[in-house]
């Protein structure tokens, strides 16, 4: 729900900027409470604010209600303008540091006049942090690591959030007067796992002021925060996530080769271009052109040449006239895709609608947050024909994992509301963890009670390579283990996780019939995609699943999909395709 999290991010936001001017410490406790009621809402806010209900959400106080009143009819909040205003501006930026947090932010601002990210590293350089109370040299290393962390990710933002406000922004567009079709493009259209910026192409009906009013009317829309540029045909703004946003305004008849072009990669274009130019043709943002037609034809800058077009108004349409299919934009990185699409090879990608089940999802039983009859009336819901309910194993005490005995007694009560159910199976499993030397958190005479064991590595993530990949290879040879989840434990922007032999991982796995699962949970996604397109190419199956902790976690099941086609997968490929009867075959048939 888009705009519960909105308002959880602002929440957030509040505590945290409390938190650095030194407030009352119930102050900021208030607004995180309220940013994490309305992040686990399984409703949208707006109706209770529609329905006159918003009062009767208990934590939410009479400011907060104010906040979120204003913010749901005009997309802003005058008060976090304020409140934000009220520190430097460079000092929020800071706060997605890993492991840098509002007190410490606090004590560099005031002590070392520290207020943005630079500065920071200046401060590091010359040792300006020694001698600060409670800056430790482990402190100071956890911030070097942190800023390293942070580079990394080159200031992109994770898939989720990028396609929440990829998606909000495209709604609003399409409804702008003149515009006649608008699309997302670059590498959110291609579902990278994390996005730079957002960018959306649109055509617009052809009037002579259509282009300029629609990117003045892009800059008005609620959620932008700043306008970075806006001209004729292009407007940037950012947003109140920070993330930028940039619109395209295109001529209809162009909207095809645009919407190509800008949604790349890079190098799938250059091998396009490429191919084009072999042919005795040009291929550009404005269409595929015969060569001398356009280099003759008068070309102002940002607006098509007057040369007619061999294709321009649809992305098929350049295909076909490149001799080539279709190609799905997942595809579009330059990795034998154009290779494959000649030789007819492309895969027929998994889709959303293929998916028949959830086979790692957790209940209150261990840390999630709703029932077994909850969690199977939302899978059913979905039109899922299974629900696979794994609760942590008794090594995660932090996430009131199971002893042998619970384990066994929620096995009984999963089976016992499954008999009831219609129309779904309920599979009794649980998540087990995968121990620093590969041995499982429960011995084989409690997995064999089990219809499905997926088998997850939680602790020792920085183990040599040899260490970690024998240690997964136990774990695979193991005849109780289905499925071995998150493999490499690894978390988007947190940690790389296990540095594993991949190829001896692949080919253990396929022989004995192990799946391999993405990780739908942000920011797990784990499998990747290059590491998903080498399991298929080596054999092995794969399990898509949401680790869900609640009912609206079973919602993020689009996201391993989005990885999935990112590594060529299709729905043979993957396990949760199967019908109900074809994967409890396939769990038996791994037990021999």
């Amino acid at each position: 729900m888009s705009l519960n999290s909105e308002l959880s991010n602002l929440f957030k936001a509040f505590a945290s900027i409390f938190e650095i001017r030194g407030e009352s410490v119930f102050k900021s406790i208030a607004f995180s409470k309220v940013s994490r009621i309305l992040k686990d809402m399984t409703f949208d806010i707006r109706k209770a604010v529609e329905d006159g209900t918003l009062d009767q959400i208990e934590g939410i106080g009479a400011s907060s209600r104010k906040i979120i009143e204003e913010f749901v009819k005009t997309g802003k909040s005058k008060d976090f303008e304020e409140v934000a205003a009220s520190v430097p501006a460079g000092l929020i930026p800071m706060l997605e540091i890993p492991g840098l947090g509002p007190k410490t932010i606090a004590l560099l601002w005031k002590e070392r006049e520290i207020t943005n990210i630079d500065q920071l590293k200046a401060a590091l350089s010359l040792g300006m942090l020694k001698g600060l109370k409670g800056m430790g040299d482990k402190k100071i290393t956890a911030i070097q690591e942190g800023l390293v962390l942070l580079e990394s990710s080159g200031g992109r933002v994770g898939l989720p959030i990028a396609l929440r406000i990829g998606a909000a922004f495209l709604e609003s567009v399409r409804k702008l007067p003149g515009v006649k079709r608008a699309e997302l493009a670059g590498s959110l259209r291609r579902g990278k796992e994390t996005i730079g910026d957002i960018d959306i192409i649109c055509s617009t009906t052809g009037a002579a002021t259509t282009g300029k009013s629609v990117t003045a009317a892009f800059a008005a829309l609620p959620g932008v925060v700043k306008i970075l540029g806006q001209g004729d045909t292009k407007s940037s703004v950012l947003t109140a996530d920070n993330v930028q946003v940039d619109l395209r305004v295109v001529p209809d008849e162009n909207f095809g080769a645009a919407l190509l072009y800008f949604t790349g990669s890079k190098e799938h274009n250059v091998v396009l271009r490429g191919r084009a130019q072999d042919k005795g043709l040009t291929l550009n943002e404005w269409g595929l052109y015969e060569v001398e037609a356009y280099e003759k034809a008068g070309k102002k800058t940002g607006e098509a040449p007057k040369a007619k077009p061999i294709a321009s108004k649809s992305e098929p349409d350049v295909y076909k006239s490149l001799g080539l299919p279709y190609i799905e934009p997942e595809l579009r990185e330059d990795r034998g895709e154009v290779a494959a699409a000649e030789a007819k090879k492309l895969p027929k990608l998994i889709t959303l609608a293929d998916i028949k089940g959830d086979l790692h999802t957790h209940t209150t039983a261990s840390d999630g947050t709703a029932s077994i009859e909850e969690m199977a009336a939302a899978a059913k819901a979905k039109g899922y024909a299974f629900l696979a309910i794994t609760d942590h194993s008794k090594s995660q005490v932090i996430a009131n994992g199971l002893t042998a005995e619970r384990l066994l007694k929620h096995v009984e009560a999963i089976h016992k509301i499954g008999a009831k159910l219609k129309g779904i199976t309920l599979l009794a499993g649980c998540e087990v963890d995968i121990l620093a030397d590969g041995r499982l958190d429960f011995e084989d005479d409690v997995l064999k009670e089990l219809d499905v064991v997926v088998a997850s590595p939680h602790i020792a993530l920085k183990q040599d390579p040899v260490k970690a990949t024998d240690r997964i290879l136990r774990a695979i040879d193991n005849k109780y283990v289905h499925i071995i989840g998150h493999p490499t434990g690894r978390l988007i922007g947190a940690r790389d996780g296990l540095p594993l032999d991949f190829e001896r991982v692949f080919k253990a796995a396929a022989a004995t019939g192990v799946a391999l699962e993405i990780n739908s949970g942000y920011p797990r996604l784990d499998l990747n995609d290059v590491h998903t397109r080498a399991a298929i190419q080596a054999g092995c199956r794969i399990s898509i699943n949401t680790d869900a902790h609640s009912v609206d976690g079973l919602d993020w099941m689009h996201l391993g999909v989005a990885v999935a086609r990112r590594g060529w997968a299709e729905k043979e490929n993957v396990i949760n395709c199967f019908t109900a009867e074809t994967l409890l075959a396939f769990l038996r048939q791994k037990r021999g």
